[in-house]
């Protein structure tokens, strides 16, 4: 765990150069900038550069995220322990392309209650590491291949832009890999708030025809069924686009259940457990 940085502590404990770099910063709007910003405005040379850098880690002012890139520590956000907007905004600086996704969009848009501290980031970049963590946050990403990366949005946490997939993608996603946004059941339940949201199912389906996984008809139209959705057009569209063999309703689960030879899958998860939180 990072210490609460105190405000009170620190103008004071702060060189010249360090107040510079960082007033620099604050009035550009930046909360994460690279090495060649910190040389940009303090123009000195690179031992001194490298030296200011460490010395504001060292006093708690900055975190490096990777090489040659920081972020300046947030005082509420630590204060709080979780703060979904800056973690939103530090997840914008990790990798690019970048799309807010999987279970962290499903809670964003209210399509489930269950909040994951991990934030599921969608790239076409493959990192060194699936997995890291910054000021506490675990930040998962999830390397997709190109035709499957689209469907995005853009909003806004105060002046800073963040990439989020949309509403239609969330869905079409979560159906693609279950396992990224908490399970089968968060997918049916994200599934369901989304229809009572009135997303577009018409936009929907030709997200799911991009993905190029036909799975994911199999699963949007049982779980339509399970969920009793006024679907009737979409359903046969979805029908005429499921694949020959079957597939597992969630791939996390073990390979057990009824086969299903109206939607060709594997029911690997009892239909009460699907719509249990109903009932909740």
């Amino acid at each position: 765990m990072y210490e609460e940085i105190n405000m009170a502590q620190s103008i004071t404990n702060l060189s010249r150069s360090e107040t510079k770099l960082l007033t620099t910063l604050s009035a550009e709007g930046k909360s994460v900038f690279s090495y060649d910003d910190a040389k940009r405005i303090l123009a000195h040379d690179r031992s001194r550069i490298k030296q200011a850098l460490y010395i504001l880690a060292q006093k708690g002012w900055i975190k490096n995220l990777e090489r040659g890139k920081y972020l300046i520590v947030p005082f509420e956000g630590l204060a709080k322990g979780l703060w979904s907007e800056e973690a939103f905004v530090i997840a914008s600086s990790l990798v690019s392309p970048y799309a807010i996704s999987y279970w962290s969009a499903l809670n964003y848009y209210g399509y489930t209650e269950q909040i994951t501290r991990t934030v599921f980031i969608s790239t076409v970049k493959r990192k060194f590491k699936n997995e890291t963590e910054v000021l506490g946050i675990p930040y998962k990403f999830v390397t997709l291949k190109p035709h499957k990366f689209f469907g995005t949005a853009t909003s806004w946490f105060g002046d800073k832009k963040v990439t989020i997939t949309d509403k239609e993608k969330t869905i079409i996603d979560c159906l693609d890999h279950p396992e990224y946004c908490g399970g089968i059941i968060e997918a049916t339940k994200g599934l369901f708030n989304a229809y009572e949201d009135k997303i577009d199912f018409g936009k929907l389906t030709k997200y799911a025809t991009k993905m190029k996984n036909r799975t994911i008809f199999k699963r949007l139209g049982y779980l339509a069924e399970v969920l009793d959705l006024r679907l009737e057009k979409q359903l046969g569209i979805w029908q005429k686009n499921i694949s020959t063999g079957y597939s597992l309703l969630d791939p996390a689960q073990s390979k057990t259940g009824k086969y299903d030879s109206n939607w060709n899958l594997r029911i690997n998860m009892e239909k009460q457990h699907l719509t249990s939180w109903r009932t909740h």
